[in-house]
């Protein structure tokens, strides 16, 4: 991202659209990579809940199914020796042992970081929203003006 600052004075009218169509079309990737981290998110925080619920001794020998593929499930037990160690998926398909409480210190921090980030998200698209609308009101100023000027044309020639 550039922090380069543009005088919208000296830019005509076909180059503020321009700009301005810009910054609408960066506005509107930071707000899908904001929506993206919110989803992310909440997959962190749903891990959470499972391990939370799966972890309780009361679950001990309860049934489950087991996803072997999005659409196939396999029917299975949880033991009591297993229902407090999970594989986390840390990344680019590996996968590590984990405690509970190991794999919800490693989702909340997950959940940290992308809350971090979508801080920073925000932060951006409340910049280009605002030069956004810096832009477009500099647009309908131009226009008036082009308006005004032309009509002052219009009225001299009719009464030269």
């Amino acid at each position: 991202m550039s922090n380069q600052k543009i005088d919208l004075s000296k830019l005509s009218i076909e180059q503020l659209h321009v700009v301005k169509q810009q910054f609408d079309q960066e506005l509107q990737h930071f707000q899908q990579s904001l929506q993206a981290l919110i989803v992310a998110k909440s997959k962190f925080v749903e891990c959470i809940n499972d391990i939370k619920t799966i972890s309780q001794d009361s679950n001990d020998e309860q049934d489950i199914l087991i996803p072997a593929s999005p659409s196939l499930y396999i029917p299975g037990k949880i033991s009591n020796k297993n229902n407090k160690k999970f594989m986390v998926d840390v990344g680019t398909g590996y996968y590590v042992e984990k405690s509970d409480i190991e794999a919800i210190e490693f989702y909340e921090k997950k959940i940290n970081k992308l809350n971090k980030e979508s801080i920073q998200i925000q932060d951006i698209i409340k910049e280009k929203s605002q030069s956004s609308m810096a832009i477009a009101t500099q647009i309908r100023q131009l226009a008036m003006k082009q308006a005004l000027a032309s009509k002052e044309a219009a009225n001299a020639s009719t009464t030269a």
